[in-house]
């Protein structure tokens, strides 16, 4: 899909079934909060499921190419992200090229949207970055905690 249009960012590539299980262990621990708070699995489950529900996914590397972090959209247009501690290596440069992306990806999907905890401030700033709408406070997923509800429509 994205790969037909342009050139895929140096920071991306498309994600495999490996750079989850090597990116579970690692992500941050307010990313694993939000997993728990949201569905309640293990971030494993987490990533695999998102994997599959999601008709795009991309892993985020570093300069090395290691795996740092990684975003996708599901069929219905959700939106998500999780990220290790080293996406801060390269936070200017992954915000500036995830930015381009978003925009893509908002022209094939006219409504993106989800749900971030309250309490992930990165996931937030990430969020505003790319342009989301904050619509609504209340209290989400299995362990009922805060959350807001972001959407991002495509005009």
């Amino acid at each position: 899909m994205l790969q037909h249009h342009q050139e895929q960012p140096s920071h991306f590539r498309l994600t495999t079934l490996e750079d989850i299980k090597y990116l579970a262990p690692r992500l941050r621990y307010e990313d694993k909060r939000e997993i728990l708070a949201s569905i309640g699995t293990t971030p494993l489950d987490a990533l695999t499921l998102s994997y599959y529900s999601s008709n795009l996914v991309f892993t985020i590397v570093n300069t090395k190419k290691e795996p740092v972090g990684i975003f996708g959209i599901t069929v219905g247009g959700a939106i998500w992200l999780l990220a290790t501690d080293k996406l801060k290596d390269i936070q200017y440069s992954f915000l500036k090229e995830n930015k381009k992306v978003i925009d893509f990806l908002n022209t094939k999907y006219k409504i993106l949207w989800n749900f971030v905890d309250c309490r992930n401030s990165l996931h937030i700033k990430w969020l505003k970055w790319c342009g989301f709408k904050f619509i609504n406070k209340q209290n989400y997923g299995v362990l009922n905690e805060p959350f807001y509800e972001v959407i991002r429509i495509c005009a």
